[in-house]
């Protein structure tokens, strides 16, 4: 029965379908359990969602190609600018920003068309920059997205008849809610899931492992990586979007080294080389950041007074990153998804089996 083609193509959906939807399932939990706390929980939950939007679109170009992007949150400054521009109203944009160019003027949209079009010319932006970025590697690669980074901050900082410059872009009407923040997890989710195991994504995780190999077989590189950077750049300006929403507020220095920092961090600690690793990372590291903030300032989570500690967030999620280094490279999960974590859950005998103590059982037919 397994031989028939049509059970053969349900078992492949099954087995495609149960990372995304399994992925989802725990971010949807985790949020809605953190939700049932007091009301301002859920000011920090929506921001651990935003965290998680970013970290899986770093994930769908680093964590498939190889390359650790220092500038990638440039894309988020520009999303947030642009969905902050088109949300706002007309009459607003008159005052705020009176010397902006006259289509900045003349569109205004609502919230969803308004991130969507705001991912847009973050990807747009990222497919200015691509093509010499998308030649180079390692080391290289890594210094010449960190002057990205650094570019467009200086840009920021100073077109003031866009941006207000040192300013900042105030009074952006807030709109992200934990509803869709919560829908827009999920479809980044799915899409960076959709991504990895199309042909597409296969092919650059191809030539992360070896290049000279890949390219021996017909893997266009620099083409496979211009594709995820593009891609990436698109969900990492929706997260840009989604912050500016919600803050009601953006200024140039909101996605710079800081963010840059927490969101490597969130990706490094949960597993660069898988997308369960990136939704894990961001989870675990939203909820140590929000409790390190928290003793940080002196309240030692609801149980005392402390004397506050400037700097203890950074320092800490500092050391963790160096102790993952140092005994996980690979991350808390490592290079194997969801599914794979459950069936050696399944798999591996109980301790107390009767059977354990006389005959050793193989485990080979699992690795």
């Amino acid at each position: 029965m397994s031989d028939h083609p049509a059970s053969n193509r349900w078992a492949r959906f099954t087995s495609w379908v149960s990372v995304p939807t399994g992925l989802v399932a725990i971010v949807v939990v985790v949020a809605l359990l953190a939700s049932l706390g007091p009301a301002s929980t859920d000011r920090i939950v929506i921001v651990g969602l935003i965290n998680l939007v970013l970290v899986v679109a770093l994930y769908i170009f680093s964590g498939n190609s190889g390359i650790t992007s220092f500038g990638h949150l440039c894309f988020a400054a520009v999303g947030g600018y642009a969905a902050g521009l088109l949300v706002m109203p007309r009459s607003l944009k008159e005052q705020l920003v009176p010397d902006a160019p006259g289509v900045i003027h003349a569109v205004s949209l609502d919230a969803i068309p308004a991130v969507i079009v705001a991912g847009l010319i973050a990807a747009a932006v990222a497919l200015v920059v691509v093509v010499p970025l998308s030649r180079i590697s390692g080391l290289a690669a890594g210094i010449a997205t960190v002057s990205l980074l650094i570019s467009a901050r200086v840009v920021m900082s100073n077109w003031e008849a866009v941006t207000r410059g040192k300013k900042s872009l105030s009074s952006i009407p807030i709109h992200t809610t934990l509803a869709s923040a919560l829908g827009w997890a999920a479809v980044v989710i799915v899409c960076a899931w959709a991504y990895q195991s199309s042909s597409f994504g296969k092919r650059l995780r191809a030539s992360k492992s070896d290049e000279v190999a890949a390219a021996s077989i017909g893997v266009n590189t620099p083409l496979q990586r211009g594709a995820a950077f593009v891609l990436s750049a698109f969900f990492t300006g929706i997260g840009g979007a989604m912050f500016a929403l919600f803050l009601g507020s953006i200024g140039p220095d909101v996605f710079y080294l800081d963010t840059t920092f927490l969101v490597i961090t969130m990706l490094v600690v949960g597993g660069v080389d898988s997308l369960t690793g990136a939704v894990v990372g961001s989870l675990v590291v939203s909820v140590l950041a929000e409790m390190l903030r928290r003793i940080e300032g002196g309240d030692l989570l609801g149980l005392a007074d402390i004397p506050a500690r400037p700097g203890l967030q950074r320092m800490i999620l500092g050391a963790i990153l160096v102790v993952i280094l140092l005994r996980r490279p690979t991350g808390i999960v490592g290079p194997v998804e969801i599914d794979r974590l459950w069936k050696r859950r399944r798999s591996t005998p109980p301790a107390s089996s009767p059977s354990s103590s006389e005959t050793p059982v193989s485990t080979s037919g699992d690795s």
